[in-house]
């Protein structure tokens, strides 16, 4: 079968990850920086949905869920620490 779209859709996914790992590295305030990770997480989730519709594996999903679980928890434990002002 071909996947030229869901290629396309990565790459694209790709690009805009590049994107934002300049804006988690330039972000003028912690809260950009945030945003900037927590949607990098996001599009990774995406990217494994795409592999795995290319591979036809499900494994690529199960790793999808567990990024976003895992990116949701990072996101809540920075959210605390940006709260409590341990983090400026």
């Amino acid at each position: 079968m071909n996947h030229t779209w869901e290629f396309v859709v990565c790459m694209g996914l790709s690009i805009l990850m590049i994107v934002l790992c300049y804006r988690l590295w330039r972000g003028p305030t912690t809260g950009d920086r945030m945003l900037a990770l927590e949607t990098m997480g996001a599009l990774g989730v995406l990217i494994l949905i795409a592999l795995s519709v290319i591979a036809e594996r499900t494994i690529y999903l199960d790793l999808g869920v567990l990024l976003a679980l895992f990116s949701f928890l990072g996101t809540l434990v920075f959210a605390r620490y940006l709260e409590r002002g341990l983090i400026q």
